[in-house]
């Protein structure tokens, strides 16, 4: 089976390690800003990032000689309400408007992400962003002007990206480490989110119906080390709690009964209101948004049947994968797997929203010779192109990334783009754009539909 004509082969980024411009044309402060300004002595930060901000218009001509017919990016919410809330940002409105213009133009199918880990900071100061209830109400306004604004040309809509992480990372939610009621606001900002996302998906229903809408997931694929059965069931425990129970709050508007044990044996169930149920059932997802890189290989090291996640497991090396630069598997086979178990699970049409591989790279005659990222590009599209003979609804691809973008963790060493930035951690130079042998494979794959 080939792919379908309408497929989404495309490509992401997402605001904060794209756009720079962080304090500018009256961007207000976000979770992610605050938290590359603690690593900015050791790495770059946001404050230009890709420079994507002021490339708009040579970018978006790149994508259409790439032949994209999709690009996802976020909406810096702090760029619409630089507070988070109050009055909107004319100028922020006006770079998105002109880049969704842009798109629409060339024949590229906008996918926006609403959230992608960038919470307004002030959020933040005044109520502890999404550990607040307000901020539900918050997010569910800047959805509804967002909608309003853009909503007659986007036709996809990604309510939060990678919720399953953010609630993992107390920095990425705001919060201090040190905080004593720590454990129990980290589920109270996940289930407050579930909600968010819920309400968003509700909004968006009865402004455009016609109009697709659902969640982004981090999705590794998860091993057992050995056929230990405390190994084995690690493994499906970890993958079951991570991925598949948000997947079936956001498919089934439902809490998952394992999570709501979780919650009740550690003390830490958030406060449910009456109608909660009905508003998590009412918002549930068009598809599903996935973010799928590599597999992790787990060990049960204290063989007690006790799985405390994060204390309790090892991350094995697999002797049977190759590894990158930053320890993440080089395994295209186990998409194909993934996808199958996602589909078969949720009967959801499924979009790739991230998929890549990482490099240290620097330019060489004044071109990127990406070898490994094109072999990569090639075993996974096969890997989709198998799923999709054996049913699964695909409907879309973003690569990650379109540009060599911020890494949140390691800065312009990890290196993900088509495209080549042409920046280094601390001499910004003028982030010139230079197009790597990726690209010009990428660019035959979507002319041939991906044969």
């Amino acid at each position: 089976m080939s792919f379908p004509k309408e497929f989404l082969w495309g490509a992401a980024t997402s605001a904060f390690q794209y756009e720079g411009a962080y304090l500018e044309d009256g961007k207000g402060w976000t979770v992610a800003d605050e938290r590359c300004k603690a690593k900015r002595d050791i790495q770059a930060d946001s404050s230009v990032a890709s420079d994507g901000y002021h490339h708009l218009e040579q970018d978006v001509s790149l994508m259409k000689e790439l032949g994209l017919k999709s690009y996802r990016f976020s909406i810096s919410w702090a760029r619409i309400y630089p507070d988070g809330e109050g009055t909107i940002n004319s100028e922020g409105v006006a770079y998105y408007k002109k880049l969704i213009d842009l798109l629409v133009e060339n024949h590229i199918e906008p996918v926006v992400t609403l959230l992608h880990f960038d919470i307004p900071w002030a959020l933040v100061e005044k109520y502890e962003g999404f550990v607040s209830r307000r901020c539900i109400d918050l997010y569910d306004n800047y959805c509804r002007t967002c909608f309003k604004l853009f909503g007659n040309k986007v036709n996809y809509w990604l309510t939060i990206n990678e919720q399953n992480v953010m609630v993992m990372m107390h920095d990425m939610l705001g919060l201090k480490k040190d905080d004593p009621q720590l454990s129990k606001k980290l589920v109270q900002c996940d289930y407050n989110m579930y909600l968010a996302s819920a309400k968003a998906i509700i909004t968006c229903h009865k402004m455009y119906p016609n109009a697709h809408i659902g969640p982004c997931v981090s999705y590794p694929t998860f091993y057992p080390e050995t056929c230990h059965p405390d190994d084995v069931a690690l493994a499906y425990d970890i993958q079951d709690m991570m991925a598949f129970a948000p997947m079936e709050t956001y498919v089934y508007g439902t809490i998952n009964p394992m999570v709501m044990n979780k919650w009740i044996k550690e003390d830490t169930v958030p406060n449910i209101l009456e109608e909660d149920d009905s508003i998590l059932k009412e918002g549930t997802a068009d598809y599903l948004g996935v973010n799928w890189y590599c597999t992790q290989t787990v060990s049960a090291t204290s063989r007690n049947g006790s799985f405390n996640i994060g204390i309790d497991v090892d991350i094995k090396k697999n002797p049977y994968l190759e590894y990158g630069q930053w320890n993440w598997s080089y395994d295209p086979r186990a998409l194909k797997m993934a996808l199958k178990e996602c589909y078969v699970r949720f009967k959801k049409p499924i979009m790739i929203c991230e998929n890549g591989w990482s490099e240290l790279e620097e330019l060489c005659d004044g071109k990127v010779h990406d070898i490994k990222r094109v072999q990569y590009l090639h075993d996974h599209i096969e890997q989709m192109q198998k799923a999709l003979d054996e049913g699964v609804n695909l409907i879309g691809y973003q690569h990650w990334s379109f540009v060599d973008i911020l890494s949140s963790s390691q800065g312009f060493d990890k290196r993900y783009g088509l495209i080549f930035v042409d920046r280094d951690n601390f001499n910004i130079k003028e982030c010139q754009r230079i197009k790597k042998d990726s690209f010009y494979y990428y660019r035959n794959v979507i002319e041939n539909n991906g044969l």
